[in-house]
């Protein structure tokens, strides 16, 4: 079975070259507690997730094939709990070291940010910025009054992100604590190569999600 691919964010590492003023980190930031929708548009289609954030806490609501699913991050107890409301299903399996979750802005904490003026979108000034990175190209749209994320398009993919009805602000604890009528699935194979595990059958087996990288 392939890696589940978590949809909860789209953090994107893209190469850009530009000849404007250059920032030697990223030019932006978002405060520790806050919630927005994201829109994910992939090709002819498009997911919209809800995401709260509460310090090390993050939950991402969206739709996976014809299943809503819930993704709870707990940078805390460096546990991901993955929920199925229309089963009242979880399961969970331990964050990696290697896994981008922790940083909701999109972006590579170690590339160039270069100015390229400003635009306005969904009647909003923003900041416009080309990203380079080891991996690719992004331009970003940041709002000049919130200071977050309005529109990101990389490069390549065919791949578009926006976010609105960004709202700062503490989010509900009980958003990142999962249902006490829930029942956990266990011994979920979440990679192939984990060969000590075994997977659900087919009837219980939750469908893989999309994920802004497996659309490219």
């Amino acid at each position: 079975m392939k890696r589940v691919g978590l949809f909860l964010l789209a953090v994107f590492s893209f190469v850009v070259s530009s000849s404007f003023v250059a920032f030697a980190q990223r030019p932006f930031s978002l405060p520790k507690q806050f919630s927005v929708m994201q829109i994910i548009k992939v090709g002819g289609g498009e997911i919209v997730q809800k995401i709260f954030v509460d310090g090390d806490k993050i939950r991402v609501e969206g739709p996976t094939g014809v299943q809503q699913q819930i993704n709870i991050i707990r940078k805390d107890k460096k546990t991901i709990y993955t929920l199925f409301p229309d089963e009242r299903i979880y399961f969970e399996h331990p964050v990696k070291e290697e896994t981008p979750l922790f940083d909701i802005t999109p972006g590579d904490p170690t590339a160039k940010w270069t100015s390229v003026g400003t635009d306005t979108l969904q009647g909003v000034l923003c900041d416009k910025y080309l990203m380079e990175s080891k991996a690719g190209k992004a331009t970003f749209w940041i709002g000049k009054e919130t200071g977050a994320p309005v529109q990101i398009m990389p490069e390549k993919g065919n791949v578009l992100v926006e976010w609105k009805d960004y709202k700062v602000g503490p989010q509900p604890e009980e958003l990142f604590v999962v249902p006490s009528n829930y029942q956990q699935i266990e011994n979920y194979t979440l990679d192939s190569e984990e060969k000590n595990q075994t997977a659900p059958s087919e009837k219980q087996k939750p469908p893989i999600p999309l994920s802004p990288h497996d659309a490219q």
